[in-house]
């Protein structure tokens, strides 16, 4: 199981950056709307982790993956976090494109830090937070280093100003999302035995259910079906459905319960690293020696983002014998 390959959250986290970065890139290119976009993916997705699921556990196995209070967390982070966070993305994805879109995106782990100092008393290392600091550094770097050429798609407008803001909103939503699935899985925190995996089938079939009911409450449920699982479509956005929600999810959510809260946001925040290979592999964008620079810089604040915070307090334990 991928669980044990990557047991480290750190690297489970960049894992899912990398997944994320390839899906953006083909999300960005799909003639859907944003929230035609979530809908299909979310659908598609649950069915394959629940198929997934009840294959992993057999009939005699079936029962419920999670406590109550688990449940109703992972449910909420899932409103938050899939269901609004990546609606407010995918639209200012399709306004901005996936380079300035993927910049309000690293606005996240800020979020995210803010979060887990005053709602998680999660204290950092001085190298962590110097590492937090270096990697969006470098993020924003890669992010610029592309020139001012926009490019979205273009298959849907809207205003510079309305994106910027749905940018920092999703930014925002995808933390608070994040804390509570953290919150509910954490491996020091509610001890609820719930797996990452479970965590992600349960996030992403809520996230289904409720995109669905939404759309039957506006009464489009079948047209906006037929639509976006039409064959020649559905081949158009199945691979980022595997790399982003069934792989992406699955990964973050590993990263969640392994890591503190703003580690885990931040490490998986580095999509653009990964996103600028991908780019000059699949579309041939130039690579500048500044953007590899900007690279580099984010490379070294991972590392110090995923040092140990425990070095910092028995650092600070000697210093408390000196003083002895």
């Amino acid at each position: 199981m991928m669980n044990s390959v990557f047991s480290s959250g750190p690297a489970a986290a960049l894992a899912a950056a990398a997944l994320w970065a390839a899906s953006s890139l083909i999300y960005s290119r799909v003639r859907l709307s944003a929230w035609e976009l979530n809908f299909c993916k979310n659908v598609v997705a649950s069915v394959a982790l629940l198929l997934i699921w009840l294959a992993g556990r057999g009939s005699a196995q079936l029962s419920m993956p999670a406590d109550f209070r688990t449940l109703l967390l992972l449910a909420l982070s899932s409103l938050l976090g899939i269901v609004l966070g990546d609606t407010l993305y995918f639209r200012s994805l399709q306004i901005l494109g996936p380079r300035r879109a993927l910049m309000l995106s690293t606005t996240s782990p800020l979020f995210g830090l803010a979060f887990g100092t005053l709602l998680l008393n999660q204290f950092l290392t001085v190298a962590n937070l110097v590492g937090i600091a270096l990697t969006l550094i470098g993020v924003v770097a890669v992010i610029l280093e592309r020139g001012g050429r926009s490019d979205a798609a273009g298959y849907h407008g809207g205003t510079t100003t309305i994106a910027v803001l749905l940018g920092l909103a999703a930014a925002a939503s995808t933390a608070v999302g994040g804390m509570l699935s953290h919150v509910a899985t954490h491996d020091s925190g509610s001890g609820s035995g719930c797996s990452a995996f479970d965590a992600t089938v349960i996030r992403v079939v809520t996230a289904a259910v409720t995109t669905g009911l939404l759309l039957s409450f506006r009464r489009k449920l079948r047209q906006t079906s037929a639509r976006v699982f039409a064959p020649s479509l559905l081949k158009s956005y199945l691979p980022a459905v595997v790399m982003g929600p069934i792989l992406g999810i699955w990964m973050s959510q590993i990263a969640l319960q392994k890591s503190l809260l703003a580690v885990a946001i931040t490490l998986t925040s580095t999509t653009p690293l990964f996103a600028m290979p991908l780019s000059r592999i699949v579309f041939g964008t130039p690579v500048t020696a500044r953007a590899l620079l900007g690279a580099l810089v984010a490379i070294a604040g991972v590392s110090l983002v995923g040092s140990d915070p425990s070095d910092l307090r028995s650092f600070m334990a000697v210093l408390g014998g000196w003083n002895e």
